[in-house]
């Protein structure tokens, strides 16, 4: 089998995973991770045209609108080496996004990770962030006795963020389902679709993307 370029995107749930195992494949496969988040934050700190328009919606917790994001998105992909490939992460979030991403560099892979939303409501609503070193781990294991414990890698106070409330998740559910969920029919239509199941371990995930990306023909 002929060898493919790997241009991929994630897209799944809150709580699915998607970030971690974004990651997780662009070091196995080394290629560039392109996160949406990451490409806002670097605008914003060049203080360029697109990073004060970005930093309104950041700053109010919202999703940039198509424009903004095809936008930064798009820049940043252009001044990658295509030959090369990459893995998005956080774009595109719905299909006219898509749409535009393909005319940029066309996706050779997408990646759906599922998860009913039970799951995904019980995964974010035991999440904590460590107030310090911004590490974020999940509430089991994390009791004690006395309470939950401090942050086993700087010693901070760990704290349960606003965004993860059951109502809250619960509402950003339902966005997802309306807005990024028919990517799904968008990149099976296009033949470039691969639906997992993410109620399974991180690793797990990982060595089942490992060898159905290799079936593909994408090899490291």
């Amino acid at each position: 089998m002929r060898r493919k370029r790997l241009r991929a995107v994630l897209f799944g749930p809150q709580g699915a995973g998607k970030s971690l195992q974004a990651s997780l494949i662009a070091e196995r496969f080394g290629v560039p991770l392109v996160s949406s988040g990451e490409a806002f934050r670097e605008e914003i700190a060049e203080r360029s045209a697109l990073g004060d328009l970005a930093s309104e919606y950041v700053d109010a917790g919202m999703f940039a609108p198509d424009e903004l994001a095809n936008a930064t998105l798009g820049r940043k992909l252009k001044a990658l080496d295509q030959e090369q490939g990459f893995v998005l992460d956080g774009y595109p979030r719905n299909v006219e996004q898509a749409e535009t991403l393909d005319r940029v560099s066309r996706v050779t892979l997408a990646i759906q990770i599922k998860i009913p939303d039970s799951v995904a409501v019980k995964r974010l609503a035991g999440r904590l962030v460590c107030t310090d070193c911004r590490t974020v781990l999940h509430r089991d294991g994390m009791g004690s006795s006395s309470g939950i414990r401090p942050c086993p890698i700087c010693g901070g106070k760990l704290a349960p963020r606003p965004k993860d409330e059951e109502e809250t998740v619960r509402r950003r559910l339902a966005a997802y389902h309306f807005m990024t969920e028919p990517l799904a029919g968008y990149y099976r239509q296009r033949g470039v679709l691969l639906a997992v199941n993410g109620e399974q371990t991180v690793t797990d995930l990982f060595e089942e993307l490992n060898r159905k990306l290799a079936k593909l023909g994408f090899v490291a």
